[in-house]
């Protein structure tokens, strides 16, 4: 290979990376902002769940002053008070079973917009807040693992919502040595060293493996009805979210001049970890549904910077070409991290070298490096088999569901009870006798509920489900609405074809092994 004007390897500690903890701080996260001035942030931060649950927290912070982020210092501070920010502002907009609120309030807006730009982001939840910032170690001597993790707040409460960021908490430490071993991975490949490099690719194949147990361990402690209902619904964004009840995107009080914002939500599409590994095995993602070899489809590669920032929603063009989401996604990373990830993609080139060695003659060493290379990709393609897995797990048969639990705890009634109670001889319904019975609905109209339907959560018929989006999928409407905004199923096979399309030697995808037996 060439070696003339090779661009520098990325130096990880330039980016805000290192190569122990890779993209999480060094340092656990900051637990408490030291500045008085932001007691007002620490002071609602600490009680907003009891607030949202007594649907005072939008009350609560329209009272609140306009701080000034500029005060933030530090990188820990400015990355705290974006943590707080994200979970104050994302309950504030979704509520607890309210009405979507359209407009946020320039005590959270206007620092939350400056501590966003101050990082290089977006003014939404991220993975970032919520995976990255949002930990600290049990023990302080201990590994950064789930025997050693606790979250730094909840939109919930609920242990579920902590299990489901720790998880990808770990799964960031887990595949921190990574990012080294593909730089001198990178270097190998420079210096034509094929034993080299496969003993570079054989170490990252074992810590791919290590992020799929780490993953799969998801299914512990996060239930996924929990997770559905009341966890999910507050990760969500404001683009694509019409049938969530924002059409317009939200309005940052004190923004822009006002102007609607359609920003995407928490999204694991969001994690550097996960681009750094398709950029190093040259994995090429492009828009939904557009494919290089269809007819017609263009799209641009990974690592080309054709994607644009989010904008305030009425700058948008009346037409506009079909989005790269997983490039997208990298404009809600914070900026050192994308900057890296711009560094890297210029300087990989482990898969061109594999596959100009296959093209050649195959003598063991190339054979071997070859089936390293593809064991590789085929185990990142196993990361995103597991991750459809859940998302069919935890939102797609959830939302098919819907609300409703058989007998929601509570023993049967008798299939001759139920029906309806019958009024007295005045015309009214006898409630006493009803309510003894487990007759009267949660709308108090005396109507026995039918065999099998009884409601665990009954605010959802008090308050008309849905809420944001936890809802029930309706029939004939396949699209399952991801938190970042995407049409879930649909984005996450193709990533997972674009990925096993990736191999050396081609093995079938499950995709494109269901369309064969069809044809």
């Amino acid at each position: 290979m060439a070696q003339q004007q090779l661009k520098e390897l990325p130096v990880l500690s330039e980016y805000d990376i290192s190569p122990i903890t890779g993209f999480l701080p060094v340092e656990e996260p900051l637990q408490v902002l030291p500045d008085p001035y932001f007691a007002p942030w620490e002071e609602t931060f600490q009680k907003f769940n009891g607030l949202l649950l007594a649907s005072r927290l939008r009350q609560y912070v329209n009272e609140l002053p306009v701080l000034d982020a500029a005060k933030l210092k530090t990188k820990a501070e400015q990355r705290r008070g974006y943590l707080i920010l994200c979970m104050l502002s994302h309950a504030y907009v979704w509520g607890k079973h309210e009405q979507a609120a359209e407009v946020l309030p320039a005590a959270l807006a206007v620092p939350w917009q400056k501590v966003a730009d101050m990082l290089e982001m977006q003014p939404v939840l991220t993975h970032a807040a919520v995976v990255m910032w949002n930990w600290r170690l049990l023990y302080k001597d201990g590994p950064r693992d789930l025997n050693n993790l606790d979250t730094l707040g909840t939109l919930s409460g609920s242990s579920d919502e902590s299990w489901f960021y720790l998880v990808t908490t770990a799964i960031e430490a887990t595949g921190a040595p990574v990012l080294s071993k593909i730089l001198t991975a990178i270097q190998q490949a420079r210096d034509n060293n094929i034993v080299g490099l496969t003993q570079e690719l054989e170490g990252i194949r074992g810590i791919i493996e290590d992020l799929v147990s780490v993953l799969r361990r998801m299914f512990e402690r996060c239930d996924p009805y929990v997770f559905y209902w009341k966890v999910r619904p507050y990760l969500a964004g404001w683009e694509n979210m019409a049938e969530a009840g924002l059409p317009n995107g939200v309005r940052y009080e004190g923004v822009d001049n006002g102007e609607y914002k359609k920003l995407a939500g928490g999204s694991a599409a969001q994690s550097s970890l996960i681009h750094a590994l398709d950029i190093a095995f040259g994995v090429e993602h492009h828009p939904t549904g557009f494919r290089p070899h269809k007819a017609g489809a263009s799209a641009p590669a990974t690592g080309s910077p054709a994607v644009h920032p989010p904008s305030a929603a009425t700058a948008a063009p009346a037409a506009v070409k079909p989005t790269n989401f997983i490039q997208k996604m990298r404009f809600y990373m914070p900026g050192p991290h994308r900057s890296f990830l711009t560094h890297l993609t210029e300087v990989s080139n482990i898969r061109q070298f594999v596959t100009e060695k296959a093209a050649g003659e195959r003598t063991a060493e190339v054979e071997k490096l070859i089936t390293v290379y593809d064991e590789c990709v085929h185990q990142i393609k196993v990361f995103r088999d597991v991750h459809i897995q859940m998302v069919t797990l935890y939102i797609v048969m959830q939302a098919n569901r819907g609300p409703s639990i058989s007998h929601g705890g509570f023993a049967p009634q008798p299939h001759a009870q139920v029906q309806k109670t019958e009024p007295s001889a005045n015309g009214t319904v006898d409630k006493s006798a009803a309510t003894a019975n487990g007759a009267i609905a949660s709308d108090g109209t005396g109507e026995k509920p039918s065999k099998g339907s009884n409601i665990l959560y009954p605010q959802k018929v008090i308050f008309g489900a849905p809420y944001g989006l936890a809802k029930k999928q309706e029939a004939g409407n396949d699209v399952v609405r991801g938190t970042g905004g995407t049409d879930l199923i649909p984005f996450l096979r193709q990533s997972r074809d674009e990925t096993n399309e990736s191999k050396i030697v081609p093995t079938p995808s499950i995709t494109a092994r269901k369309h064969s037996t069809a044809a």
